[in-house]
């Protein structure tokens, strides 16, 4: 009999915690969202990125270091550089301006659209920034990818 009674509370509990939006249930949900910066050109790829919490930030606000997050990463030839942040806090981005050093920093530009939480991404996914070249190295171009 005192089994039972310890099974039905902990049944309660369970359900309590459930219901009330934390918990258990909560222990299995995605906290964070990764970014992968992956440089398949044969130069290094120096980019500013912008990160928002507002996932209805405005472009011209977003491309702000006053509303937004500014993060810069110089990424060699066939490397990746991945970084993490919690949800919340990862709402909008853009690569604003990603540019191929050919040569004493000369060469091509790109530059992503902006990716916005529930839209383009979800709480989890893993987000990757793609740079690459032609073999003529005139062109340069960003591709993003959502897992």
């Amino acid at each position: 009999m005192r089994g039972a009674k310890l099974g039905a509370t902990a049944a309660v509990v369970v359900v309590a915690t459930m219901g009330g939006g934390c918990g258990l249930v909560d222990v299995f949900l995605p906290t964070q969202v990764t970014v992968r910066l992956v440089n398949n050109s044969d130069f290094p790829v120096e980019l500013t990125m912008f990160i928002s919490d507002e996932q209805n930030i405005p472009e011209a606000l977003l491309t702000s270091d006053e509303l937004a997050e500014e993060l810069t990463f110089t990424i060699a030839a066939g490397a990746t550089q991945s970084f993490t942040r919690d949800c919340e806090a990862f709402q909008a981005m853009i690569i604003d301006d990603a540019d191929l050093d050919v040569a004493l920093g000369l060469g091509p530009e790109t530059r992503s659209e902006v990716l916005r939480d529930g839209d383009d991404f979800s709480c989890g996914d893993i987000v990757t920034f793609t740079f690459d070249h032609s073999t003529q190295i005139v062109d340069f171009d960003v591709t993003v990818s959502v897992q």
